[in-house]
């Protein structure tokens, strides 16, 4: 593959995605919020993907709840709650009066979950990525971009345990006004020969 091309180029090429980006997702409110700002692969994916999933699995938390969509501050608020602590040990939940703890960016259709190890002393642009298969199960460590990881998630099929990539199957992206209702348009949109 082209060294040129960012990761969401090659999200984009591995996707056949063809829609135009969207101009106004609105990070300012939820960057306010937190008290810091989110990595600009992560924003710019967004806005370059409307909601929806990739390979109809994998779920982007957003600024706002339409179609769908979870909100990412609806889900920091949620995983904030202490009753919940243990569960996120031993990084914790990012808070603005916290060195460093993570902050939710997406979500699978099997209880995978996917964070930003977040903290206010490093560029957000490096912050590691940090996921869970199931709730649980143990906490990997990915230091590299968010986009590249959704990248090796969908088109990788050596990136385990959090590979949902077939070397038989084309990857795609499910907008949110889009369903597969059965085994016949999974094979369509899976179709290495499809058009984008």
């Amino acid at each position: 593959m082209d060294d040129q091309l960012t990761w969401i180029d090659r999200i984009v090429e591995v996707t056949g995605w063809r829609h135009e980006p969207d101009s106004a997702v609105g990070w300012e409110q939820v960057e306010a919020e937190l008290g810091v700002a989110l990595p600009s692969d992560f924003k710019q994916l967004c806005r370059r993907f409307v909601p929806g999933s990739f390979y109809a699995y994998l779920d982007l938390l957003r600024p706002g709840g339409g179609h769908s969509s979870r909100q990412l501050l609806a889900a920091w608020a949620f995983c904030r709650n202490e009753s919940f602590a243990s569960v996120y040990a031993p990084y914790g939940i990012y808070g603005p009066d916290k060195g460093s703890g993570l902050i939710q960016w997406g979500d699978d259709q099997v209880e995978g979950q996917y964070y930003w190890l977040a903290d206010r002393s490093v560029e957000p642009d490096r912050w590691p990525v940090v996921a869970q298969k199931c709730g649980g199960d143990p906490w990997h460590r990915f230091d590299m971009p968010t986009t590249e990881f959704i990248y090796r998630m969908i088109a990788d099929t050596g990136f385990e345990p959090f590979t949902v990539a077939d070397p038989k199957r084309q990857a795609f992206y499910l907008p949110y006004w889009q369903t597969i209702s059965g085994a016949e348009q999974w094979d369509a949109l899976t179709n290495p020969d499809r058009e984008g």
